[in-house]
């Protein structure tokens, strides 16, 4: 078990033996590869269903870029449907994988809302997340990133929501239960969803979703690692954010009234979202890039994306 730290910069750990792209161990990537194998065993059996977040850096651009205005009270988060029909099997993800950073700054993330020993209940039950990042990047109070806030921004952010909204341009208090609020695990790291694509991001109005993957981040206290959900979503590239409610594009709100919600200002962003599957509420991890930034600085990101481990313990 790994010690509590302050959030900020510390060592960085020799992690090459253990980690891959998205922090995989090779106990979950041998998860992974058993999963394939048995996929056409298992879908033979389960009938298959069918399928951004960069803004300002902290405290900067406050007033060139309007904020979402929040709700006085706590959003309410619809049931999931029930009846929604047959399961989907979530394949793991064989996309890219980028190295992780290797000659860079490692920060840890304390979870925001204390961890289960602290003797009260968390919403995301997790104790800290290491990342690493390249020179050049900016490490925020909320958004970890290169070129915060200008056009060619790329950035990486951590969230706990309750939902989603239902359409993040004209949203509502009632949000949308996160994609993993009904799901399983057919066998070891695989993800089966009940009510794909009729709920959370799958289902966002105006969105242009990708299939949803999965794939494991790394633990150092569980070679095992833990269970991802990895969608790739885009902000319309026609969309008039300033026509939004508040002129505003915002995907989720905080976890707490008064929270700082998750919002967009691009048309056309990217943003790659990882629904973790700890306790209680998903941890939120949103890789985002915008239609001016370079492929170098996507790489970067992609990059920071796959130093990440986690301690949920």
């Amino acid at each position: 078990m790994c010690r509590r730290a302050p959030v900020g910069s510390i060592d960085q750990r020799d992690r090459e033996e253990k980690t891959a792209p998205m922090g995989l161990s090779r106990s979950a990537i041998r998860q992974v590869e058993r999963h394939r194998r048995q996929s056409a065993t298992l879908l033979g059996i389960l009938m298959v269903g069918a399928a951004g977040s960069a803004c300002t850096g902290p405290d900067e651009h406050d007033d060139a870029v309007p904020t979402a205005t929040l709700a006085t009270a706590q959003p309410t988060v619809a049931p999931p449907p029930t009846g929604s029909g047959d399961l989907f099997v979530v394949q793991p993800f064989d996309g890219p994988q980028a190295e992780p950073v290797a000659d860079g700054t490692t920060h840890r993330y304390l979870n925001p809302h204390g961890d289960a020993e602290d003797g009260h209940r968390v919403p995301s039950d997790y104790r800290w997340i290491e990342y690493t990042v390249p020179a050049g990047w900016e490490v925020g109070d909320i958004y970890i990133g290169k070129n915060l806030g200008e056009p060619n921004e790329v950035a990486l952010s951590f969230w706990t929501t309750a939902g989603v909204y239902p359409d993040p341009c004209r949203r509502s208090t009632k949000l949308s239960p996160l994609d993993l609020e009904d799901h399983g695990h057919p066998q070891d790291a695989a993800i089966s969803l009940a009510s794909y694509p009729e709920l959370g991001l799958s289902a966002q109005h105006g969105r242009e979703a990708s299939e949803p993957r999965s794939v494991v981040i790394a633990d150092p206290t569980d070679d095992t690692g833990t269970v991802a959900l990895r969608s790739e979503l885009t902000v319309p590239a026609d969309l008039d954010i300033t026509a939004c409610d508040a002129g505003t594009y915002v995907a989720w709100p905080g976890f707490d009234v008064g929270d700082r919600p998750n919002d967009n200002h691009v048309a056309g962003q990217t943003d790659i979202v990882f629904q973790v599957d700890v306790d209680r509420n998903p941890l939120l991890i949103d890789a985002s890039f915008r239609p001016d930034s370079s492929q170098e600085d996507v790489d970067e990101l992609n990059s920071v994306i796959g130093s990440i481990v986690m301690d949920r313990w």
